[in-house]
């Protein structure tokens, strides 16, 4: 593979509060994309498909702005030099990736008002939700979890990159974008089931991915929420938990969350402990902004353990 070393540069803007460094702390935990992106220094370099050439990849490396002004500065490495319409793709991608135009003054004006949401704004107020880059990749990683584990959609999920994603090669470190979704749908299940697991589950992946190939992407992102939710539920193969997980996680719709899962719950009594806030009290409270209520706090609270853990690390080191 060749090293790319074609460049355009551009600076994209947030809706405020943005913290970079929240959204990289975010990426680097972010289980399901693990090996899809390389962080350091302060930045993360993560392919796309080409903007026009899905069988091509491009790598975006993001960092902060030198104005300070909330956002990111966007460099995109690519094979030979993009158009101004092919650039403003790439950022647009970035931006949906990132969620840097979500508005979420509402949202933190309720969560601010809210006394055990204290600590959580104190680690990750300036956290946009970082969702999976694109529709293809959250739909079938989400297949991929029914009946089976995170861990292993995340591994089979990988080896479908490794096989069949663009890659590319910046800075000596290879990255491969996701497929694109017209070569998956293209896929028989015969051939997708070295990366499902089972036959089931390989028709089931095949059957989710044409049923949301058939549905408009932009109409998904914007329409009203209630008939995109209907629409996804109507695909074959997607139910409750996969319709909602991709509203929240692939197209940033916090309208709605399954709060009666084991997660939310043990959310709810991490953060609030006893008496626990019931579900309805919850959407009571953050309204069509819940979604964003869940993302942040389960973030912000496995931050908060792991920095605890890891005081507690240094102060046996330091004492033995």
């Amino acid at each position: 593979m060749t090293e790319l070393t074609s460049t355009a540069h551009t600076v994209l803007t947030a809706t405020a509060p943005f913290d970079l460094a929240c959204s990289l702390r975010a990426i680097k935990g972010f289980t399901p994309s693990a090996g899809d992106q390389f962080i350091a220094d302060g930045r993360v370099r993560k392919a796309f498909r080409h903007p026009t050439d899905p069988a091509r990849a491009v790598v975006a490396e993001v960092v902060g702005r030198d104005d300070g002004a909330p956002g990111v500065g966007l460099t995109v490495f690519s094979d030979e030099l993009l158009d101004p319409l092919e650039v403003a793709a790439v950022a647009g991608r970035v931006a949906q990736w990132l969620s840097l135009g979500d508005d979420r003054s509402e949202f933190l004006a309720v969560a601010r008002a809210d006394p055990a949401m204290a600590r959580v704004l104190a680690a990750a107020e300036g956290l946009h939700q970082v969702r999976f880059a694109s529709l293809a990749e959250g739909a079938t990683f989400f297949t991929l979890t029914q009946r089976s584990t995170q861990w292993f959609a995340t591994a089979r999920k990988r080896r479908l990159v490794d096989d069949h994603g663009p890659r590319c090669v910046v800075g000596q470190k290879v990255l491969t974008a996701f497929p694109d979704l017209s070569l998956l749908t293209a896929m028989a299940p015969d051939h997708l089931l070295p990366y499902a697991g089972s036959r089931a589950r390989a028709e089931r992946l095949t059957t989710v991915l044409a049923g949301v190939a058939e549905l408009d992407e932009q109409w998904l992102r914007t329409g009203p929420y209630e008939e995109v939710r209907a629409a996804l539920l109507a695909v074959r193969g997607i139910g409750t938990f996969t319709a909602h997980a991709l509203l929240l996680r692939v197209l940033g719709r916090p309208d709605a969350v399954p709060l009666e899962l084991a997660q939310f719950r043990k959310t709810a009594l991490d953060l609030y402990g006893e008496p626990t806030p019931t579900p309805a009290e919850l959407r009571s409270r953050y309204g069509p902004w819940i979604g964003w209520w869940a993302y942040t706090s389960r973030t912000a609270l496995s931050w908060l353990d792991q920095d605890e853990k890891a005081l507690q690390r240094s102060l046996v080191r330091a004492a033995a």
